[in-house]
């Protein structure tokens, strides 16, 4: 009877994991939406609850508000999150690429012409940095614009009713807005001005309270990393559809895009630290903020580990 038990324990296979997931809607988090159509997040005996978010901020802010254990945000918000004393982590970044142009209405005809408009952005992301160093590449302040920060997902829409002349952000709003009117608005590029991390982002708890979770969900976008090296027209062709973007579009912006799990911590770490001193100088955090010590939220021991399994 006792080995009757044994055997019956050792048939019964081992309950999946539960994870919540919060992915932002942009190409650039590749990984996460092959992992959801590949299901590598099941291979690795998790059970994942993935919900969509119009902005790495917003991801961030459920990941402090215990909606989600993991996600996708670029550095920036995680700057942001540090400096307020909030205990959020990085633990992989899945590429380096530039996210960002301007779309605008047609008598905005290079980048200076912002002089004076209604510029959208989205405070505390990166595109907010961006936007600070494009005026500072054409010799402008913030003073020589109406900056409107909105939610992302209210972008387009602004746009095409008027409040504003044009906006900063990713695909797909970018060619949703063109869509919109294609004879009112374009896109004007700026190249060099940013390469973001796209980041995978958790809480020090999580890291400390389930590190053999993190370390399964790592390993399911490692796979997904190896599926998007395998076939990109395929992982790009399947981001495209869910972010609802035009397959053509996708494979043009994911060329721009270098598509490498990995997590280079002296690199990321000086970038952190740019930004946040480019934050206090700016005043955009209290006066009493302090930098902290980011090789404390660059945390390699989780992708370590799940490389060695």
């Amino acid at each position: 009877m006792a080995f009757a038990a044994v055997t019956a324990m050792a048939a019964t296979p081992s309950r999946a994991q539960d994870i919540t997931i919060g992915e932002g809607i942009a190409l650039g988090w590749g990984q996460f939406f092959v992992a959801d159509h590949d299901k590598t997040w099941e291979k690795q005996g998790l059970l994942p609850k993935v919900s969509t978010f119009a902005s790495g901020r917003l991801v961030l802010d459920a990941l402090v508000g215990g909606g989600v254990v993991i996600g996708t945000a670029a550095e920036t918000p995680v700057v942001f999150a540090t400096l307020n004393g909030l205990p959020v982590r990085i633990i992989a970044t899945m590429n380096r690429h530039e996210p960002f142009d301007l779309v605008a209405i047609k008598d905005i005809k290079t980048n200076k012409d912002i002089k004076g408009r209604r510029i959208g952005y989205s405070q505390g992301t990166n595109a907010h940095l961006y936007l600070s160093k494009l005026l500072k590449q054409e010799g402008l302040s913030w003073s020589d614009i109406t900056a409107v920060s909105l939610n992302p997902g209210d972008f387009v829409s602004s746009l095409a009713g008027g409040a504003i002349d044009g906006f900063i952000w990713t695909e797909p709003h970018l060619s949703q807005a063109v869509g919109q009117a294609p004879d009112k608005f374009h896109i004007i590029r700026a190249e060099g001005l940013y390469n973001t991390f796209s980041s995978v982002i958790t809480l020090q708890s999580t890291i400390d309270s389930k590190p053999d979770l993190l370390v399964k969900a790592l390993k399911a976008l490692i796979e997904a990393d190896d599926n998007i090296k395998r076939d990109p027209d395929a992982a790009a062709t399947l981001t495209a559809a869910r972010i609802k973007l035009d397959p053509t579009i996708a494979k043009a912006f994911w060329k721009r895009t270098s598509f490498k799990f990995d997590l280079d911590k002296p690199a990321l770490v000086s970038q952190l630290e740019e930004q946040a001193k480019w934050a206090l100088d700016s005043k955009l955090v209290r006066p009493d903020a302090r930098i902290p010590d980011f090789n404390t939220v660059v945390v390699t021991s989780v992708l370590d580990k799940a490389r060695r399994e």
